[in-house]
C-alpha cells in the first residue's frame, strides 16, 4: 500500500495570501524586501508515524513564518495569521524580534498532518 504524504506548502502560500493586509508572499527570503508587509515561509517535515509496512501515515510539520512591517504594530497580521492556522489544526507561538528599518516577527507552527484523511492534529 501507498500513502502520499501530504504537502502542506500549497495550503501555508493560500492562507498567507488570503490575509489582505499581507502584500508580498515568498517561499524563500528575496535579494532585498521593498513590499511590506511581508511573509516569509519556510517548512520542515518529518515522519511521525509509520504502520507496520513502514508506510508513513502521519507526518509532523513546522511552518516557519517571518512577518516584515516597515513601521507599526505586527500584532494584527500575526493574530489573523495563527487563527487561520490553528482554524486547521497548528499549534503557534509568536517571537517579535525587531531591527533597525522594520519590524518582524517569526511564527512558529507545529502539527501532525494525517497523510490519509488529510488532517491537521496535534499529539501530545
Amino acid at each position: 500500500m501507498s500513502l502520499a504524504i501530504y504537502n502542506v506548502n500549497r495550503d501555508v502560500a493560500r492562507i498567507l495570501q488570503e490575509i489582505s493586509e499581507v502584500k508580498a508572499v515568498h517561499s524563500a527570503y528575496p535579494d532585498k524586501i521593498t513590499i511590506f508587509p511581508a511573509a516569509i515561509y519556510q517548512t520542515k517535515r518529518s515522519p511521525f508515524n509509520r504502520d507496520a509496512n513502514n508506510v508513513e501515515t502521519d507526518t509532523s510539520w513546522t511552518v516557519t513564518i517571518d512577518v516584515f512591517k516597515q513601521q507599526g504594530s505586527l500584532t494584527a497580521i500575526t493574530d489573523e495569521i495563527t487563527d487561520k492556522f490553528s482554524q486547521i489544526g497548528f499549534a503557534g507561538s509568536v517571537q517579535q524580534a525587531n531591527q533597525a528599518g522594520f519590524n518582524r516577527s517569526i511564527i512558529t507552527l507545529t502539527g501532525i498532518v494525517d497523510n490519509q484523511f488529510k488532517r491537521v492534529y496535534q499529539a501530545r
